[in-house]
């Protein structure tokens, strides 16, 4: 007789610590989960011996939340976190869940287009009716995070397969000069900065990378993107006036990841020039700046300025058509054109400097 010792997904939730949901989403998510060694009546089984060691190998993979964010408009913040998601999808076959953030919802727009978030907007399927919902606590909630979260988005090869998508909504304009009311609704038990992160826990662990899409703001729909952000990275054209709020964007982040508690701190992974013109001399001079990490000089401060990437994204005339999605852009070419190999390097190195585990 076998003396194989066999265990189901209620038995590996505990040997993992995690929900049955957490398993399951590690089913979808990776590729390399082992399979049942029998399916009985009751669902399907496993040796083990084989899940105790795929659990030992799994550490290292836990999903990366990175947000990318910059007060200032105008700084390519949304095609460089969509190109970053499109690519990490594409080209390095990782699950990616996309979360627009931003009520100019050009993200969204971006990866399904105006017609078709239209169609969702008015349905109550983008993240502004999850707090809307937070705002009625008497009323049923509409929100449902499975419903609402589009799957195999964007423009290029007809849509990417791991690729996943939480539209925005303009509401949300409104909706955040109402969110600190949430807590008075709720008997001060509801944290309106931890909204996001509670609806979205069932589903976290299906991911490899969630990218945030963060508003040009500090307030408090960002700060619901950062409470469980694990980095983020700040995309900024090398002049003074897109450059003058990092030291602000870094040391607020680090108050608020000290006020909540996290442990790791939300890390830095670093400043993506964007929009550079060689042929401007102010754009050298800042670059040089930012390579020596000279930004935070003169502050009286213990931070240290974030690295720049070594890829930097030049300025391109047809950044706005690649963000059209119905001018038949279909492939990284012709969507990103000279643009597609730095947005490649530069998502290589969030990679490597996220330390994940290698496949």
């Amino acid at each position: 007789m076998s003396s194989q010792k066999l265990v189901g997904i209620s038995e590996i939730a505990e040997l993992a610590g995690v929900t049955k949901q957490a398993v399951a989403n590690w089913r979808h998510r990776f590729d390399h989960f082992p399979k049942p060694g029998q399916t009985l009546q009751a669902g399907p089984v496993w040796d083990a011996e084989v899940i105790a060691d795929w659990l030992k190998a799994k550490d290292g993979y836990q999903t990366k939340v990175i947000s990318f964010i910059n007060l200032k408009g105008g700084v390519a913040k949304t095609t460089t976190s969509v190109a970053v998601a499109e690519i990490l999808a594409k080209d390095f076959r990782k699950h990616v869940l996309f979360i627009d953030l931003d009520p100019q919802t050009n993200a969204t727009i971006n990866l399904i287009g105006e017609e078709e978030w239209g169609k969702r907007d008015k349905d109550g399927r983008t993240l502004a009716q999850l707090f809307k919902d937070k705002l009625r606590p008497d009323a049923k909630p509409v929100f449902n995070v499975e419903e609402s979260i589009i799957r195999g988005v964007s423009t290029i090869d007809g849509g990417i397969s791991r690729l996943d998508l939480l539209p925005s909504s303009i509401e949300f304009i409104d909706i955040q000069e109402k969110l600190p009311f949430v807590a008075m609704q709720g008997n001060y038990e509801n944290n309106p900065q931890d909204i996001l992160r509670r609806a979205l826990a069932p589903v976290i662990d299906r991911y490899d990378f969630v990218i945030i899409d963060c508003p040009p703001s500090l307030g408090i729909v960002t700060k619901n993107g950062l409470r469980f952000s694990t980095h983020y990275v700040i995309p900024a054209i090398p002049d003074i006036v897109s450059t003058w709020g990092i030291f602000q964007i870094v040391s607020s982040i680090d108050a608020f990841s000290d006020s909540i508690n996290r442990a790791p701190p939300i890390r830095p992974i670093g400043i993506v020039a964007t929009k550079v013109q060689g042929n401007i001399d102010l754009h050298q001079r800042v670059l040089a700046q930012l390579r020596e990490g000279r930004l935070f000089e003169g502050k009286e401060t213990d931070l240290t300025q974030p690295p720049l990437f070594t890829a930097s994204i030049a300025q391109n005339a047809n950044t706005a058509r690649g963000a059209d999605a119905d001018a038949g852009l279909n492939t990284f070419r012709k969507k990103y054109g000279p643009n597609y190999e730095p947005h490649l390097a530069l998502t290589k190195e969030i990679i490597d400097r996220c330390n994940p585990a290698k496949n």
